[in-house]
C-alpha cells in the first residue's frame, strides 16, 4: 500500500512540473537527433564521381591523367590529360576551371600517316550544386554539374581539329554500411565538331551511365572496389541514331596520403559492345578497348 502511494505521488509531481514548464512556455526537451551517415570526401571512386563540393572556402589542384587504346583498323593509344583549379564559393556549391593536353600515337592506320604527337587542347570550365543533402531520415546526396568545354585537338588522331560541347551530369552516393561506399552517375554530352580529314562539321553525342562500390580497407585511408560504364554513341547533338554501345568494367583504387591529398586510379576493360553495320562482340569504332584514369589531388 505504501509503495502504491509513493509510485502515485511521483505521477502527480510529475504531471504538475510539466504542467509547470507549458504554463511558462517551455517545451519539453526533445531528443537529439541522429546524425546523417558519414560519408569520405574526394575521389574514392573511379571515373565515377561522388557528390562532395566541399566546404565553403575550400581550395583544390588536381591533374587528370586519362589514358585509352585500342581502335579497329589501327595501333591507337591516348593519353588525355586535365589540370584542374577548384574552389567552394558557397554552401552546396562550387566550380573548376580546367586546362586540357592530348598524347596520341598511331599507326597502321589507312587515313592517317604514323604519328605520334602531344598538343595543347582547349579549356573547360564547370559548375557543380549539391542540391540535395545527406540526413539522419534520407542516407542519399545528389549534385548537378555542367561542364562546357572547348577542344581543338582530334585526340584519336592527334590532327587539329576544334571541337564545341557541353557535359551534363547528375550523381547520386550513399553510406551501404560504415566502410562500404557505393556511387551512380548519369552524364549526357552534346558538341559540335570538325572532322579531321574532310574538314566538315557535324553534331554527336553521347550519354554514360556508371555506378562504382568501394571499401575502406584502411579507415579514410585506403579504398579499393569496382566500378562499371556503359557508354553510348549517339550520330546527332541530341541522341538520333545510336552508333554504338560498350560495357567497361574493372577495379578502382584510392588512397588519401595525408588530409589535403589523394591519388585514385582505375582500370576499365571493354568486357561487351556491338558498334552500328560492324560485326564483333565489342565496339572498337567508337570507344576503345581499355579505359584507365589516374588522379592526383591535393587541397589548400
Amino acid at each position: 500500500m505504501k509503495l502504491t502511494s509513493s509510485f502515485v505521488s511521483l505521477l502527480l509531481l510529475a504531471g504538475a512540473a510539466q504542467a509547470a514548464d507549458l504554463k511558462s512556455g517551455k517545451a519539453p526537451a526533445a531528443a537529439a537527433p541522429e546524425a546523417a551517415s558519414e560519408f569520405p570526401g574526394g575521389d574514392i571512386f573511379g571515373f565515377t564521381s561522388a557528390t562532395d563540393v566541399g566546404n565553403v572556402g575550400d581550395k583544390g589542384l588536381a591533374l587528370e591523367n586519362d589514358g585509352s587504346y585500342g581502335r579497329r583498323d589501327m595501333r591507337s593509344r591516348v593519353l588525355t590529360q586535365k589540370l584542374e583549379l577548384s574552389r567552394t564559393f558557397a554552401p552546396n556549391w562550387a566550380y573548376a576551371a580546367s586546362l586540357f593536353g592530348a598524347w596520341s600515337s598511331i599507326k597502321n592506320n589507312g587515313d592517317f600517316n604514323d604519328r605520334t604527337a602531344y598538343n595543347f587542347d582547349g579549356i573547360s570550365m564547370e559548375v557543380r550544386h549539391r542540391f540535395i543533402e545527406r540526413s539522419a531520415t534520407n542516407p542519399f546526396a545528389f549534385t548537378f554539374a555542367i561542364e562546357p568545354r572547348w577542344g581543338r585537338v582530334d585526340t584519336v588522331s592527334g590532327v587539329n581539329a576544334a571541337s564545341y560541347g557541353a557535359e551534363f551530369k547528375l550523381q547520386a552516393d550513399r553510406a551501404v554500411g560504415e566502410k562500404l561506399f557505393w556511387a551512380v552517375n548519369a552524364n549526357f554530352g552534346t558538341g559540335r565538331s570538325r572532322d579531321p580529314l574532310d574538314r566538315t562539321w557535324s553534331n554527336t553525342s553521347e550519354s554514360v551511365v556508371s555506378t562504382a562500390l568501394t571499401y575502406a580497407v584502411v579507415d579514410d585511408k585506403l579504398f579499393m572496389g569496382g566500378e562499371a560504364r556503359w557508354n553510348q554513341a549517339w550520330n546527332k547533338g541530341f541522341f538520333g541514331k545510336l552508333d554504338g554501345q560498350a560495357l567497361f568494367v574493372g577495379p578502382t583504387i584510392a588512397y588519401k596520403a595525408s588530409e589535403t591529398v589523394m591519388l585514385n586510379a582505375v582500370f576499365l576493360p571493354q568486357v561487351m559492345g556491338k558498334a552500328r553495320s560492324v560485326d564483333g562482340p565489342l565496339d572498337i569504332d567508337n570507344f576503345e578497348r581499355a579505359n584507365f584514369r589516374l588522379k592526383l589531388a591535393i587541397g589548400f
